[in-house]
């Protein structure tokens, strides 16, 4: 795998996503493929009209049945980036190739999946999903969690879940994981959850409804699509004061370290 750019400036990190997302979004309307963006991509775009001046990354959002349609065309419409399943549980759009120029980031893509409204079985849904999750982790990433805060049950809940899935290959347990979230303990579809998401992002419901329109709003001059009522998305994430800037330090050390384990997971499977 060639060199490239692994710690790049704020700068030089966010003009390369914004390379990212313009093919992602092209590739998106092409296909009549309904998105948003998310996190801290949807509340700077709200907030700044752009990247939050310290962000690093990009979140993207689509219901399962949008997720399933990208999937299926990205790869091959697009000629320099690619969709990526095969690190951890989230899927990412990172380039195809790279260069001693080519800064290093990536877009993480989060799918929305149908959960009860029952309470026990939402716990249920939400626990479980986890444990699929971290079968697909390997060990440099399960131990990456204990930097996000998880005390020693849920770390141990980490790991047996990891042991357990050993003996199987990863395509068979992110084939269960998806499986699992897409067609159990969906209620009456009135509510959906974020189930490849982080464990705060997972214990989030959101109604079904708020996914169903869309519109595009400015981000670094060029228009994207957000949900229309991402209002109530945003105070689910972050309070009623969004829009109080608040810097987050550890994100980007954590962050950082996933990307280290990133790089090393593509440099493995360029080698196989």
């Amino acid at each position: 795998m060639p060199v490239m750019i692994f710690e790049a400036s704020i700068k030089d990190t966010q003009a390369e996503l914004l390379i990212l997302l313009e093919e992602f979004d092209r590739i998106c309307r092409q296909n009549n493929i309904k998105y948003s963006l998310h996190g801290g991509t949807l509340l700077g775009a709200i907030r700044h009209k752009g990247f939050i001046p310290w962000d690093d990354d990009i979140d993207v959002t689509l219901e399962r049945k949008e997720y399933k349609k990208l999937a299926k065309c990205f790869n091959e419409q697009s000629k320099d980036f690619q969709i990526i399943e095969t690190y951890l549980h989230m899927p990412k759009m990172v380039r195809k190739r790279f260069g001693k120029d080519t800064v290093f980031a990536w877009i993480d893509i989060i799918v929305y999946d149908y959960i009860t409204e029952k309470p026990l079985g939402r716990k249920c849904k939400i626990g479980l999903s986890l444990a699929f999750e971290a079968m697909c982790r390997d060990k440099s990433t399960i131990r990456l969690s204990v930097n996000k805060g998880h005390n020693p049950f849920k770390m141990a809940f980490f790991w047996m879940a990891y042991i357990i899935g050993k003996p199987f290959s990863y395509n068979t347990k992110y084939g269960w994981y998806n499986q699992f979230c897409e067609k159990m303990l969906c209620g009456k579809k009135e509510w959906i959850y974020r189930s490849n998401d982080s464990m705060f992002g997972m214990s989030i419901k959101t109604r079904a409804s708020w996914m169903t329109e869309y519109i595009d709003i400015p981000f670094e001059g060029r228009l994207f699509m957000v949900m229309k009522d991402y209002h109530e998305v945003l105070v689910s994430i972050f309070g009623d004061n969004y829009m109080v800037p608040v810097q987050d330090g550890a994100k980007r050390d954590v962050h950082l370290n996933y990307k280290r384990a990133f790089v090393q997971h593509l440099k493995q499977k360029v080698q196989k």
